[in-house]
């Protein structure tokens, strides 16, 4: 029994799920300057949670043939058969249907709409996409971001300038983490068949996307504090941050694959200041 329970959470996807709520609440964090309306946070947190563990499950069993060819995740319980196709399939519904309800009766219906754009572009666009574009990364960065507008727009209850720039950071966010993957399990995603930019490009045209992706966040950064969407101090971080990031990309390394590793890393640093500045922007919001 609690074998059988591991695989149906291991099924969807934890760390995904995890790392979208910390965009989530972030989000919700920064909408929250003139005060936390706590029903909107949790009910954002729980109910988007849910509906990306769904998109996950789907996006499993979708992938079961890829998966199957890639050390990281041959042992699946999607590929493994531990859970049958017809249970994935009610268990997804169920958790769709389960956050769909936690949305609509603690925020708008506008970030329900969030939520099923951003569970059929995952699911469908970025399903088809990794199989036969570079250009994968980037339409899965789209409802990537998603989860942080949800998170604002549940708390603002509109599509404001400062919910299209949170989604903006969370997606420029992506785009180099995404590309270092592609790099340092470079091997795996050849093995998959996938033609992930790290496998199709030279690294030298891959530095230039992550370079341009981390400038554009330092970017959305500078425009978060010139719309007053993040207060001074939580913004000075962030820009921090990005100066972090941006010296670990020119901190050349011989080894390709410990260079990405380290861009990689660096990029995980920025999600713990995204949420420490999340946090000080609700009491130092007033001070810009």
């Amino acid at each position: 029994m609690r074998e059988r329970l591991k695989a149906y959470y291991l099924v969807t996807k934890p760390g995904i799920v995890r790392g979208n709520a910390v965009h989530v609440v972030a989000g919700a964090l920064f909408a929250s300057a003139s005060g936390l309306l706590w029903k909107e946070l949790l009910g954002v947190l729980v109910g988007t949670s849910l509906v990306i563990a769904s998109a996950c499950v789907a996006n499993n069993y979708m992938d079961r043939g890829i998966d199957a060819r890639m050390k990281r995740t041959k042992e699946r319980p999607s590929v493994t058969g531990q859970i049958a196709f017809q249970s994935a399939v009610i268990y997804l519904a169920f958790l769709l249907i389960a956050g769909l309800a936690v949305l609509y009766v603690t925020t708008n219906l506008l970030v329900i709409a969030i939520g099923l754009i951003a569970y059929m572009l995952y699911v469908f666009a970025y399903g088809w996409a990794k199989r036969t574009t570079i250009h994968s990364t980037l339409i899965g960065a789209i409802p990537g971001a998603l989860p942080a507008m949800a998170g604002y727009v549940a708390i603002d209850g509109q599509l404001s300038v400062g919910a299209w720039l949170v989604f903006l950071l969370i997606f420029a966010w992506q785009m180099p983490h995404f590309y270092a993957i592609s790099v340092f399990r470079r091997s795996e995603y050849e093995s998959a068949g996938l033609p992930v930019l790290g496998v199709v490009k030279p690294i030298t045209i891959v530095k230039r996307y992550m370079l341009a992706y981390i400038l554009f966040y330092a970017l959305v950064i500078a425009l978060l504090i010139i719309s007053r969407t993040v207060g001074i101090v939580a913004g000075v971080l962030l820009l921090v941050g990005s100066a972090y990031w941006i010296a670990v990309y020119y901190n050349n390394k011989t080894d390709e694959r410990k260079w990405a590793l380290s861009v990689f890393l660096a990029s995980l640093v920025l999600t713990i200041l995204l949420v420490v500045a999340a946090v000080l922007n609700l009491f130092t919001a007033g001070l810009s």
